[in-house]
């Protein structure tokens, strides 16, 4: 990881994370996923979410804006 590049998400879901990181890239704004599976079960386990430091408050402002209920499980 870059050192001028700072956390703005993190979530136990790797697909929350992942439609995080297409909304940062839908606005401009470069992102890199950093993934820390479960040993036992691949997909699960926790997703980091970078973003250049110059973009960063842009890039929280744009994920306070998603409306994260369609993809909550009930």
């Amino acid at each position: 990881m870059k050192e001028d590049w700072v956390k703005v998400f993190e979530s136990s879901e790797i697909l929350k994370t992942k439609l995080v990181e297409d909304a940062l890239k839908r606005q401009g704004v470069e992102s890199h996923i950093l993934e820390r599976p479960d040993s036992a079960i691949p997909s699960l386990g926790a997703a980091t979410l970078y973003a250049p430091q110059e973009k960063a408050q842009k890039a929280i402002k744009i994920i306070q804006a998603i409306d994260f209920s369609a993809v909550e499980e009930d």
